[in-house]
C-alpha cells in the first residue's frame, strides 16, 4: 500500500517564509488520486509541496493545478505540456474558485442561506452604528450653529444700541462744539468718536453674514439628518425581513432547493440594494459647509438687499 510522504509544513521559497496548509496537501492528494501509486507520482507530490512552501493561497492553488495536469499526463489522459484546457481558461477558472470561496455569490447564497442571512444582519448592524455616529455629529453641529446664531444676534443688537447712543452723542457734541464727548463712560475726542462709530458699523455685515450662513447650515444639516433617519428606518425594516426569513429557515418552513428560498433571498437583496452606501463619518467640511444651493441663495439675498 502506498503511503503519502510527509515533510515539514514550514519553510522558505523565493525569499518568502510561510506555513504550509494541511488543506493544500490534502488538495494535492485529491488531485493526484490514481497516480500516487507510482514512483513518478510520489516524486511529483514532493516537488509540488516543495514549490508551494511559503507561497500564498493563490500560488498554492496554481501549483495544485499544475500538479493535477502533470498527473493526467502521466496517466496518458493528456500529453505533457499540452493540456486539454488552455492555460488562460484554467487561470480564469482558478479566479472563479477564489471568488466563490471569498464572496457571497448567488450560488453561495442558495447553498448556504442561513449563513448568508446571518452575514447580512452583521453588516446591517455595522452600518446602523455608522449612521448613529453620523446622526450624533449632525446634531452636535446643529446645536453649535444655533449657538453661533444666538451669539451673533446678541452682538448685532449690542452694536445697534451702541451706534444709536454714539451717533446721538456725537451730533450733540458737534453741534455745541464741546469735546471730548462721553460715550458709555469713556471720554472720546472727535477723531476717536468717529473711529469707534466706524469700527462698530463695520461689524454689522460680518455678524449678519454669520447669522445667514449658520441659518443656511442648519437647513442643510436638517436635510442630512432627515436622510440619515430615513436610512435608519430602512435598515430596521430590512433587518426584520431577514430575521423572518432566517426564522423560517431554522424552523424548516422553507428548505434548501425550495423555490421559496430563492424568492426570499431575492427580496432580501432588493431591500439591501435600496439602502445607501455612504456610512462613513462626516468630515468637518461636510458638517460646516452648507449645500451649494443654500450658499448661492444666501449670497443672492445679500446682494439683492444692498
Amino acid at each position: 500500500m502506498f503511503i503519502t510522504p510527509h515533510f515539514p509544513l514550514t519553510g522558505c521559497h523565493g525569499g518568502k517564509c510561510g506555513a504550509m496548509d494541511d488543506i493544500f496537501v490534502g488538495n494535492l492528494e485529491m488531485k493526484g488520486e490514481g497516480i500516487m501509486k507510482s514512483g513518478s507520482g510520489a516524486m511529483l507530490l514532493v516537488v509540488a509541496v516543495l514549490l508551494a512552501v511559503g507561497c500564498s493561497r493563490e500560488e498554492q492553488e496554481e501549483v495544485a493545478e499544475r500538479f493535477s495536469t502533470a498527473g493526467k499526463a502521466l496517466r496518458g489522459e493528456v500529453r505533457a505540456g499540452n493540456a486539454n484546457v488552455p492555460r488562460i481558461v484554467r487561470e480564469q477558472q482558478r479566479k472563479e474558485r477564489i471568488r466563490q470561496d471569498s464572496e457571497w455569490t448567488p450560488e453561495n447564497q442558495a447553498l448556504h442561506p442561513i449563513e448568508y442571512c446571518q452575514a447580512q444582519l452583521e453588516k446591517l448592524a455595522e452600518n446602523a452604528n455608522r449612521l448613529d455616529v453620523q446622526a450624533h455629529k449632525y446634531a452636535v453641529a446643529k446645536n453649535q450653529a444655533q449657538r453661533t446664531i444666538s451669539e451673533s444676534e446678541s452682538q448685532l443688537e449690542g452694536v445697534a444700541q451702541f451706534l444709536e447712543e454714539a451717533k446721538r452723542a456725537y451730533r450733540d457734541a458737534d453741534a455745541s462744539g464741546r469735546w471730548p464727548v462721553t460715550v458709555r463712560g469713556f471720554a472720546l475726542s472727535k477723531e476717536k468718536a468717529q473711529e469707534k462709530i466706524v469700527a462698530a458699523a463695520e461689524k454689522r455685515p460680518m455678524l449678519k453674514n454669520a447669522i445667514a450662513k449658520n441659518k443656511a447650515l442648519i437647513v442643510s444639516l436638517e436635510k442630512k439628518s432627515a436622510r440619515v433617519i430615513e436610512e435608519q428606518k430602512n435598515i430596521i425594516k430590512t433587518k426584520e425581513r431577514i430575521r423572518i426569513v432566517l426564522n423560517d429557515l431554522n424552523l424548516k418552513k422553507i428548505v434548501e432547493g425550495d423555490e421559496g428560498i430563492m424568492d426570499a433571498l431575492n427580496a432580501i437583496n432588493d431591500s439591501l440594494g435600496s439602502l445607501g452606501t455612504d456610512y462613513d463619518d462626516p468630515s468637518v467640511e461636510d458638517l460646516l459647509g452648507p449645500e451649494k444651493s443654500s450658499a448661492i441663495k444666501v449670497s443672492f439675498d445679500a446682494i439683492m438687499a444692498e
